[in-house]
């Protein structure tokens, strides 16, 4: 398994620039969106937990399209899939600390991927949360 320390260094670290990209204005997020770490895929859900962007390394990491991933819920993808969805609830409703944490996914080809995940808020400019950005690496 990767380092725990070392991965959650990378996803803040990435997470961070996403934060500034986003301020620079919708061109340079989408370029830090699409320019990620190797071995790093980010994608952002609404409150209904629809896949609204995902990046072009999340989706080699799992074997995807891009039009697989669009408008699906994020738990489609992930091993349990209730567990995830009461996380998410809570993470959304600030009921639950965002920190790194672990999760399975599943690859296109039916195989299972543990990952280190990190998210953040997406808010509007009243500091209303609106989703969740994810970012995250395979754990090994």
């Amino acid at each position: 398994m990767k380092n725990w320390d070392a991965a959650g260094a990378v996803l803040e670290a990435y997470q961070a620039r996403l934060d500034k990209a986003m301020q620079d204005g919708p061109k340079s997020y989408d370029a830090a969106l699409k320019d990620s770490p190797p071995n790093v895929g980010v994608h952002e859900i609404d409150l209904e937990m629809r896949i609204l962007r995902v990046s072009p390394e999340e989706l080699r990491i799992f074997g995807y399209t891009e039009q697989q991933m669009l408008g699906k819920r994020a738990t489609e993808f992930i091993v349990m899939q209730e567990t995830a969805q009461r996380a998410i609830e809570q993470k959304v409703t600030g009921a639950k600390e965002l920190k790194p944490f672990m999760r399975t996914f599943k690859r296109a080809d039916g195989s299972a991927v543990p990952m280190i995940l990190l998210d953040r808020h997406i808010k509007d400019k009243n500091g209303r949360v609106l989703g969740l950005r994810t970012a995250m690496t395979p754990a090994s």
